[in-house]
């Protein structure tokens, strides 16, 4: 294995982004020893990659554990994952002026991190669709176990062609619906024969993203906007029918309803270009207990 170090900027919060990583239970993440391991698929082998996050004030090192045959892919997706050199200064600035002011205070330097895989992303969103939290997750983890791959404590995600040989009902024992069950292999066949090709749609903009997805069962807005945000890091998404950003602004604000998919809308358009650390902050508001104001973007 080859140790690799690198600096990252101070205001990338790591304990927020861990907190956040480790919702996931098929991540493999150590809050307490600030760790997290990588799954690193390839054709012929499993690998893995473990970060581990050290600070030396002022500064914030990672430290890389990675096949030395394959350090430079395990690079490119680390920082494709976790995006250390994002705008979070200029994001927190910008909405200094807006009613979200609070969450940039209370979440200052909580980055906009991305799911281990493309195809992983994808399948988990179409997962999760209308389900609560618990329940989603309970009910990726059964897909992701039953059917991928399992390596020095790392879940990998089956491959497409693997999940295009599943019938339905296979799935239906899991506690998918039958609609589920269908959007899942019916996209996982489309991917594994080339008709949509997954990888590609990383060079295109977002509104070709969500017109291309959206052609597919199964997917719709909802599950576009979140595959760019999760899958692609876009920083200008703002999911309006999600429940949990509906939810967020509806406790920041002391709303006595749900604002709509229209009010939430029309709000963004000040928000932009930074929508995403919107939508991230909107929903760290419901995961995380109160407990007073958190004043570390004063300093």
């Amino acid at each position: 294995m080859q140790q690799i170090t690198r600096q990252i900027p101070s205001v990338y919060d790591v304990q927020l982004m861990l907190k956040r990583m480790a919702l996931d239970p098929l991540y493999n993440v150590d809050i307490d020893q600030r760790q997290v391991k990588l799954p690193l698929p390839g054709e012929r082998q499993l690998d893995t990659v473990t970060l581990a996050f050290v600070e030396h004030q002022p500064e914030t090192y990672v430290y890389i554990e990675a096949p030395e045959t394959r350090e430079q892919e395990a690079l490119d997706k680390i920082e494709r994952v976790f995006r250390f050199h994002q705008p979070l200064e200029e994001a927190a600035g910008h909405f200094q002026e807006t009613e979200l002011k609070p969450l940039f205070r209370r979440f200052y330097g909580a980055p906009l991190t991305c799911d281990f895989d493309l195809y992983g992303c994808l399948i988990k969103t179409i997962i999760h669709q209308q389900l609560n939290m618990a329940f989603a997750y309970t009910l990726s983890t059964r897909f992701v176990q039953t059917y991928g791959s399992y390596k020095d404590g790392v879940w990998f995600y089956p491959a497409p062609a693997t999940v295009a040989a599943i019938h339905p009902s296979e799935l239906r024992s899991l506690q998918f619906s039958q609609r589920k069950a269908e959007y899942v292999v019916d996209i996982s066949k489309s991917i594994a024969e080339g008709i949509l090709d997954i990888d590609a749609l990383q060079k295109k903009t977002d509104e070709e993203i969500i017109k291309e997805l959206t052609q597919h069962r199964g997917i719709g807005p909802w599950t576009a906007e979140c595959f760019l945000l999760f899958g692609l890091g876009r920083e200008n998404l703002m999911p309006a029918a999600d429940i949990g950003v509906q939810n967020g602004l509806k406790k920041l604000l002391g709303l006595e309803a749900k604002p709509s998919k229209a009010e939430i809308t029309e709000w963004s358009g000040r928000w932009s270009p930074y929508n995403s650390y919107a939508s991230i902050y909107l929903w760290l508001h419901i995961e995380t207990p109160d407990k007073g104001e958190d004043t570390r973007a004063e300093k």
